[in-house]
């Protein structure tokens, strides 16, 4: 017995001519013929069955074939004409001027332009005017230099009066790297030297004891070390470079002189390099060769100081710039004056009494 569920269906392409089960439709080929039409089931209202004729539906033409494309030329290379010596640049620092003579851009061609400068909009954290004057920082670029500057300025400062432009040239870029050192090394140099130097003079102050016959007494003396060479050094250059310096500045700005304080600071830190080799000199026990070297030590660096502070005091104060000029030079010859007597003046060790 069949399944109930089972249900029989007519072939509605029973009464078609067309299409027959067991048969394959081969479509015909249009590509013989643009007449070809493609057979359409359209359904048609029947009584039992749904009949279905054939309707002829054109196919569409196709588009003409393009016409055999054209081959490319052969790939050819020719000589430029850009002129390529109008492209110039300039060789220097940022911002100056070309040198008379030099090369100009030719027309067209691509002008050099100088990167932008260095500047710091306000709240950008490497603006260091955004800090408090307590806060290190504030002073990065008083201490932006590399050794090529440093190397620069402490040559410049032992030519003395042959370099005026050293304020020229540090106007924009101070920095207090160098008179730092300077004026630390020369505390230290000068210590360390005058104590050598007093004990050299007490050795020979021993041997001519011993040479007199004053055996005696030699048993009875000692040499010491004086550290309070070390801390009048300290004073002594810190206050003159940072202290009279400040004084000095606001000297200048009392007239309405427009120079920085680190450009004050930076003149007279460097012109204190020249002592450094001075103080080893003046460890040789003769006498006129020390006042010969502290003089002309002396000299020279009081010349730095005047020649390049010259031209900011006469704009300043040019009724007082002789005034000004002469009390800076009377206060740098004091410097070296202490220098030398107190300093290397190699007076004899004094007498140590005691049971020993």
């Amino acid at each position: 017995m069949g399944s109930p569920y089972a249900r029989t269906r007519d072939n509605p392409f029973a009464d078609s001519t067309l299409y027959d089960v067991n048969t394959t439709y081969v479509p015909p080929d249009l590509s013989e013929t643009v007449d070809a039409v493609v057979p359409a089931v359209v359904p048609v209202a029947g009584a039992g069955a749904a009949a279905h004729t054939p309707a002829a539906v054109p196919f569409p033409a196709p588009a003409p074939q393009a016409a055999a494309a054209t081959p490319a030329p052969p790939l050819q290379f020719t000589e430029s004409n850009l002129n390529t010596n109008a492209v110039t640049g300039q060789i220097g620092r940022p911002g100056t001027a070309p040198a008379a003579g030099g090369s100009v851009p030719a027309a067209g061609s691509r002008p050099a332009t100088a990167p932008p400068a260095n500047t710091s909009l306000p709240g950008d954290p490497d603006d260091p005017s955004q800090y408090p004057f307590w806060n290190v920082r504030r002073y990065r670029p008083l201490f932006n230099v590399d050794t090529k500057d440093v190397v620069w300025r402490v040559g410049s400062s032992f030519l003395g009066p042959l370099k005026p432009d050293f304020m020229a040239v540090t106007l924009s870029s101070p920095d207090l790297y160098g008179p730092f050192w300077v004026a630390t090394t020369l505390i230290f140099v000068t210590a360390v030297a005058g104590n050598y130097a007093d004990f050299i003079a007490f050795r020979s102050q021993q041997k001519a004891a011993a040479a007199g016959g004053d055996a005696g007494s030699i048993g009875e003396r000692q040499w010491y070390t004086d550290y309070a060479k070390m801390s009048f050094s300290a004073l002594l250059f810190y206050g003159y470079v940072f202290g009279l310096g400040l004084a000095l500045y606001f000297a200048l700005r009392w007239f309405k002189s427009e120079i920085k304080l680190s450009n004050v600071w930076c003149i007279y830190g460097y012109s204190l390099t020249i002592f450094i080799p001075m103080a080893f000199v003046c460890i040789v026990p003769i006498g006129w060769v020390r006042w010969l070297v502290v003089g002309l030590a002396t000299g020279m660096s009081g010349l730095f100081i005047v020649s390049n502070l010259k031209q900011t005091i006469y704009d300043a104060a040019p009724a007082r710039a002789v005034m000004l000029l002469g009390i800076i030079a009377g206060l740098h010859a004091a410097v070296g004056l202490l220098l030398r007597l107190y300093f290397f003046h190699y007076r004899g060790a004094p007498e140590v009494t005691g049971s020993g």
